[in-house]
């Protein structure tokens, strides 16, 4: 496998908005006391993979930051912030309930904005270039610190997803993923 051939990405650690359903979006939310846990357990997978992470870029939040920075510091790896992994912009709905009917109801749009907001089409506009720009780079192997819907929007580049699979893919807190 060449090394320009893979590539890590992370969802931050856990946040208590997280855990009680609210959406966080753009919000500059912390790590819960979990979320801390999971990154460092997230900072221990990274020392066990066979293809050893070099670079780490994250998102501006606080969340993605301080996860990156854990799993950095355990495993002496430099983190950059890239804006463009920054969360999708859920507008009106961020810090309301994620049981809504018409944010749910918006959810399943991949290029409908939400009011006040963007949608899973503007993030994918800027991460695509992000990810060219990591597949022309072969000397490094990259992790991407960052957030759900990023990461969502990452796995239809990587592997396209059916409509309805884009939005009913989550990804875990603090899982580390792997795309070849």
């Amino acid at each position: 496998m060449e090394r320009a051939d893979l590539l890590y990405v992370a969802r931050h650690g856990e946040t208590e908005w997280n855990e009680k359903g609210i959406i966080s979006g753009r919000s500059d939310i912390d790590l819960s006391a979990i979320g801390y846990l999971q990154a460092k357990s997230l900072a221990e997978e990274v020392k066990k993979v066979e293809v050893p992470i070099t670079k780490i870029i994250h998102s501006p939040l606080k969340r993605a930051k301080e996860t990156a920075r854990l799993v950095a510091q355990k495993n002496s790896l430099s983190m950059v912030v890239d804006e463009r992994l920054i969360e999708l912009d859920y507008g009106k709905y961020d810090g309301t309930s994620d049981k809504q009917e018409e944010y749910l109801q918006n959810r399943t749009q991949f290029a409908l904005r939400y009011p006040e907001g963007e949608s899973l089409m503007d993030v994918y506009a800027r991460v695509v270039p992000l990810l060219k720009e990591i597949e022309e780079d072969p000397e490094n192997i990259y992790l991407l610190v960052c957030h759900n819907s990023v990461i969502r929007a990452i796995k239809n580049y990587f592997e396209p997803l059916k409509n309805e699979e884009v939005f009913e893919y989550r990804t875990p807190n603090a899982t580390l993923i792997e795309f070849k």
